[in-house]
């Protein structure tokens, strides 16, 4: 059986329970009858699982190795596992495709053994009858009885956080649905202790296909620029802060939610955070509409640019061509207005290539975000 380590406590721990302690659960432990949990079967409750943001949070998910050869998130979930911090709720660590971290391919591990682990959890596909072939698509199905049920007002799982790396420049990428609320009020109080993290939002649908979904609450983190199966120190020590100054903001939410109008007020603060949404997803001009074989590469212009900074313009180079040409964005895009913002993510993103996607096109908006900022005063 794959194993999820779970540290800490419950919501309401024993007096003598305050350190996290490390335990091994097998996904039979968890499984639930229909008949203990409420399903969600509209578009109206699975929003309501995502703007329930005002309760406390009981468990938390950090999930690495979704991926095989990305190899940080499993650093993590080893330090995890090795070090538990020390909270009031309960705190998971769990690696999610161990076969695919385990086997051989172009370096340390494969992405995936038979699809894309991180596109099996739409709820259709957890609830069909049949028992899948691909070995994530069952194993998707453990994970959502282990954190799940995404078919359940009240999860196991209250917030998971999905550790990622990736060959484009994001440098520290959190990716969320754009109703999540909770997720929305993390991202902002992260942003304040690193203000070069960007948030990328899902697509807006009632259901999503990745992992995270399956909590209430669920963010992706992306780090890069980084090639498969190896680690970038300085962006391994990101990561790091990230998941501790999140399971830290945890405790801050639990402490905080629940008090009084003008206790709540004391303890906010309010921020304007840029929120980045898929736009365009463009793929390599073909040679003679073969689908195997580019015409055109990104422009070295644009490869290896700090994402999500810069505005691209209609005169802005994306692909060149070897006879020296090459295609600006307003060829590329040519009902792109003159005052669009468009900025560039996952450039020439290796994982992406299967999937015929050069590079995505982002627009920009800005949103007002309150979150807690300051612990309770000390009575």
């Amino acid at each position: 059986l794959q194993r999820s380590f779970s540290l800490g406590r419950s919501p309401t721990p024993s007096p003598d329970a305050c350190a996290c302690s490390v335990r091994c659960m097998a996904s039979a432990l968890f499984l639930l009858s229909c008949s203990m949990v409420s399903t969600v079967s509209t578009a109206d409750t699975q929003e309501e699982r995502r703007c329930n943001h005002l309760r406390p949070i009981g468990h938390v998910a950090i999930v690495g190795g979704t991926h095989g050869n990305e190899r940080m998130g499993l650093i993590m979930v080893d330090e995890l596992q090795r070090k538990p911090p020390t909270c009031s709720y309960r705190l998971s660590a769990l690696v999610a495709n161990e076969e695919a971290v385990v086997a051989r391919g172009t370096g340390a591990g494969r992405r995936y053994m038979d699809t894309d682990l991180n596109r099996c959890f739409l709820l259709k596909d957890l609830e069909r009858p049949d028992v899948p072939e691909a070995s994530e698509e069952r194993r998707a199905r453990e994970i959502n009885e282990l954190l799940g049920p995404k078919s359940s007002l009240t999860p196991k799982t209250d917030l998971i956080i999905d550790l990622h790396s990736t060959t484009s420049n994001t440098g520290v990428l959190l990716c969320l649905h754009p109703h999540d609320k909770f997720a929305l009020q993390l991202a902002a109080h992260l942003i304040s202790l690193d203000p070069s993290i960007r948030i990328a939002l899902w697509n807006c649908e009632d259901d999503v296909a990745l992992l995270p979904s399956i909590s209430r609450s669920g963010i992706t983190v992306e780090v890069g620029a980084c090639a498969h199966s190896i680690i970038v120190f300085e962006l391994l020590e990101k990561m790091r802060n990230v998941v501790h100054a999140a399971i830290a903001y945890v405790e801050l939410h639990n402490a905080c939610v629940g008090k009084s109008a003008v206790e709540a007020t004391a303890l906010e603060k309010v921020a304007e955070i840029s929120l980045f949404r898929r736009a365009y997803t463009l793929d390599y001009p073909r040679s003679n509409g073969q689908s195997t074989v580019q015409s055109a590469f990104i422009h070295p212009k644009l490869q290896g640019v700090r994402e999500l900074q810069e505005r691209l313009k209609t005169s802005s180079p994306v692909f060149a061509r070897l006879d020296g040409s090459e295609e600006l964005l307003g060829s590329v895009v040519p009902d792109m207005g003159e005052d669009e913002e468009l900025y560039p993510m996952f450039i020439n993103e290796a994982a992406y290539v299967e999937k015929n996607v050069a590079l995505v096109l982002a627009s920009r908006r800005v949103e007002t975000v309150t979150y807690w900022a300051r612990h309770l005063p000390v009575a």
